[in-house]
């Protein structure tokens, strides 16, 4: 079965040590695939049997492609909301300047010219 839950000693040896380190990042990079399963064996049980799937494909085959997909689908979209963000900060910031901006056009009172004496 996996395990759902964030344990900093996932190898259960009673301390933190740099082996640990490694089941972290496995934990992690197999959680979206573990969780797709997961949602299929307990929400779509006939689609789940259709597939063969069950607790032991969990950090397999199967969740190892469906994680790399996801976690690249995941990436796609946090660098276009980050890209959104930034353009709308953008939008934002010259909206704001816009009514102290002078025009081009426009002549400032003050200034006189050299000819002028």
């Amino acid at each position: 079965m996996r395990q759902w839950k964030f344990v900093a000693d996932m190898n259960r040896s009673g301390t933190v040590t740099v082996s640990d380190a490694w089941l972290w990042i496995e934990w992690l990079y197999f959680w979206p695939g573990d969780g797709l399963i997961y949602l299929a064996i307990t929400k779509a049980p006939g689609l789940a049997k259709f597939f063969e799937l069950s607790a032991g494909k969990f950090s397999g085959p199967l969740s190892l492609f469906l994680s790399f997909g996801l976690w690249i689908v995941a990436v796609v979209l946090l660098f276009l909301a980050w890209h959104f963000v930034g353009k709308m900060a953008s939008l934002t910031v010259d909206a704001l300047k816009r009514p102290f901006r002078r025009k081009k056009d426009e002549v400032d009172p003050d200034y006189r010219r050299s000819s002028r004496k």
